[in-house]
């Protein structure tokens, strides 16, 4: 069976001029003499683009949505944002979607983008960002507001996905709204599997009324299907050497003509909203100011409330908090929203570094060691490798020889060691990201009470006086996300954590990466190293305890017995020193991010599937208008944060969502009131 966590990549002959060919469709990536012009005259001439940008409205941001289906060498999308930055405002925001069953290697891919010089300022941040060849989709963010969601794998289920319900009911108000379509990809001939009727019924749901098409081929097939689905689609003069091309533009009309019926029932829909232009963000740790962040990006203003004098007191207040993923033989949906967020992680910071955000003393992407040293856990890692095999430019099975040289701590176990990881400290991050324009920090103010009104929220604080009146809310603020009337029931669970810290002279070796066991330790910074952390569920105590730093430092040394200098016994309490905090957990360990449902009307609307678990019921979830959640990232809020931000704001905006639906359905607070009905913990009203 093939490995769930590996896609069949591009094999790639070059022809004497330098061309890429594709082996698996015989055929070629693009024209060396013509390969630009023949995009600018397809795709973007026939899109009307110049022409559409020009005209859109800097005083009201929005968005524009392309998609495309084969992104191949990328060299549409190259040249979508040059012209993108040459005529559209700087309020608005390209979203460009592209799918790619077979991606090129990034070796193949530089090769190929070098037969454009013109367009090194675009390629190369396409390939610093190139994202692991793992299925699924990948966000990449650019300059002057332009995304790239590249969905690896099949066009039809990719692009079925983005789709926020295959529900027919739902699917125009809640689709994708894309503008204009590339449909690129290899000549039908070539690849019939791809241009196929489910891809095309895929495309009109995806599509607002009046977007346009444009390709390069004029098969029947194609004109046929596009026309079945509801474009209005002409054939006109190809480019080149190519007789005949299509171009059209989607008639919402036809499209509402398919049967109504569904098996579906559309619980995770949002309520729709316009654009909010103020909103209130509460909780100043890594969630929040990486939600603030998101949003203000977007010109929103942004009140970022935090009841302590100073941001990242609770969770994220560590020195050091790790990039962190737990890597698994198989691809459910813990496991592809950790990868999906950790890769993510790491290419927000790394820009964050670039942009001088974060320095060298806040952050190193040093790698991170996990060790394995049970039996246990060492046949799991033999289980593990072969999935991982293809993947050597960011993960390594290492072996207790090779896990010593990249640590430089002498390690007696095997294990893999996550390249581009690292450690940042979560207190500099929030403090940097909360100074970005259109951020205004509200400090030791507690938001107690959130009151709805026809114009938006009103956030009380414990005098009962309103702190900011706002279109819409984020609630960031971990545990106490309870105190509040609209979150009482969400199943949030405490598990108190403790760091150790300990002066560089009790060890003989000083680790250069972030090693993991059953705890972790990080390298130095200043004097110390710190290491830990405890894992007590339902202890919300933060008190330091002396017991604890001994609890850390025995397990630290059944790791690595190499690493102290001295005896554990042998030290005294007053050399510890450290914190303790709690952490915010959800019964499946997946954040809680996406809107806060209204509980009784939820009920009352789904409390059929009690009796009937598979009953499909045409009626779109019942949520607060304006008002969301982003908690529950228990020890791993710094992989999962920046990913978990992006999809918030892109809700509140309106735009192109950055994972899959299955991924967003999974992190939806509503998930666990679906659950306690079809499981019978929640009753009929008599």
């Amino acid at each position: 069976m093939p490995s769930p966590f590996q896609l069949d990549t591009a094999e790639i002959s070059w022809q004497e001029d330098q061309l890429p060919s594709s082996s698996h469709y015989d055929d070629i990536y693009f024209s060396k003499q013509h390969g630009l012009a023949e995009t600018d005259y397809v795709f973007l001439q026939h899109n009307q683009l110049a022409q559409r940008w020009q005209q859109l409205d800097p005083q009201q941001p929005g968005v524009f949505t392309i998609a495309e289906t084969g992104f191949g060498t990328g060299l549409n999308f190259l040249a979508a944002c040059q012209l993108w930055q040459q005529l559209a405002p700087s309020t608005w925001r390209l979203h460009f979607i592209s799918v790619e069953k077979h991606p090129l290697r990034p070796a193949d891919l530089q090769r190929a983008l070098s037969a454009w010089p013109d367009l090194a300022t675009y390629s190369q941040p396409l390939l610093a960002q190139y994202p692991p060849l793992l299925p699924g989709q990948h966000v990449l963010h650019f300059e002057q507001g332009i995304s790239l969601h590249l969905l690896l794998g099949e066009a039809s289920s990719s692009f079925e996905q983005c789709l926020a319900t295959p529900h027919p009911d739902f699917v125009t108000s809640h689709g994708a709204k894309v503008d204009a379509w590339f449909l690129d990809g290899f000549a039908p001939a070539k690849n019939p599997s791809m241009w196929s009727q489910a891809l095309f019924q895929t495309l009109a749901k995806l599509s607002r009324p009046g977007s346009t098409l444009a390709t390069f081929t004029a098969a029947g097939i194609v004109r046929r299907g596009l026309q079945e689905v509801g474009f209005s689609v002409s054939k006109t003069k190809g480019y080149g050497h190519k007789r005949e091309m299509l171009s059209g533009v989607f008639n919402a009309v036809n499209n509402e003509q398919q049967p109504r019926a569904h098996k579906t029932t559309p619980w995770a829909l949002p309520p729709l909203s316009p654009r909010p232009q103020h909103v209130a963000v509460i909780g100043g740790g890594v969630a929040g100011c990486t939600t603030a962040y998101a949003l203000a990006s977007r010109g929103i203003q942004v009140s970022l409330i935090e009841r302590h004098g100073e941001l990242a007191q609770e969770a994220s207040g560590n020195a050091q908090a790790m990039l962190y993923t737990k890597l698994s033989t198989e691809a459910g949906k813990l496991s592809q929203f950790g990868l999906s967020s950790y890769h993510y992680a790491l290419r927000y910071y790394q820009q964050l570094q670039q942009q001088g955000l974060l320095t060298a003393q806040d952050v190193s992407f040093c790698g991170l060691l996990q060790l394995c040293g049970s039996d246990k856990q060492q046949q799991w890692l033999a289980q593990l490798a072969p999935h991982f095999a293809t993947h050597s430019d960011w993960v390594e099975i290492v072996s207790p020889q090779r896990a010593s040289e990249l640590s430089g701590v002498d390690c007696p176990y095997p294990g893999y060691f996550l390249k581009g990881s690292g450690w940042i400290s979560p207190t500099q991050l929030c403090l940097q990201l909360s100074r970005q324009a259109n951020i205004t920090v509200i400090k030791q103010q507690q938001a107690m009470h959130l009151q709805q009104h026809s114009a938006g929220w009103q956030i009380v604080n414990s005098q009962q006086q309103t702190m900011v009146n706002a279109d819409a809310v984020v609630i960031a603020n971990s545990l106490d996300a309870q105190q509040f009337q609209q979150c009482q029931q969400l199943p949030l669970k405490s598990i108190r954590g403790q760091v150790t810290a300990l002066a560089l002279q009790h060890f003989q070796q000083l680790p250069r990466s972030v090693i993991c066991h059953e705890g972790y330790i990080t390298p130095a910074i200043g004097n110390s190293l710190n290491f830990g952390a405890t894992f007590d569920i339902a202890d919300s105590d933060k008190t330091l305890r002396p017991a604890d730093h001994q609890r850390n430092l025995t397990s630290l040394q059944q790791a690595l017995p190499q690493l102290l200098a001295s005896d554990p016994q042998q030290l005294n309490p007053e050399d510890f020193s450290g914190r303790a905090n709690l952490r915010c957990n959800s019964p499946d360990y997946l954040p809680l991010v996406g809107p806060v449902a209204n509980n009784d009307d939820f009920i009352r609307d789904y409390i059929a599937l009690s009796k009937d678990a598979k009953k499909p019921i045409a009626i779109a979830g019942s949520y607060y208008p304006g008002l969301y959640i982003n908690v529950a990232h228990g020890s791993k809020g710094l992989s999962s944060s920046p990913l978990c931000a992006e999809l918030i704001a892109a809700m509140l905006c309106q735009e192109p969502l950055p994972l899959p639906r299955q991924l967003v359905e999974a992190l939806n607070p509503g998930r666990f009131l679906i659950r306690d009905i079809i499981r019978g913990k929640i009753k009929p009203a008599c």
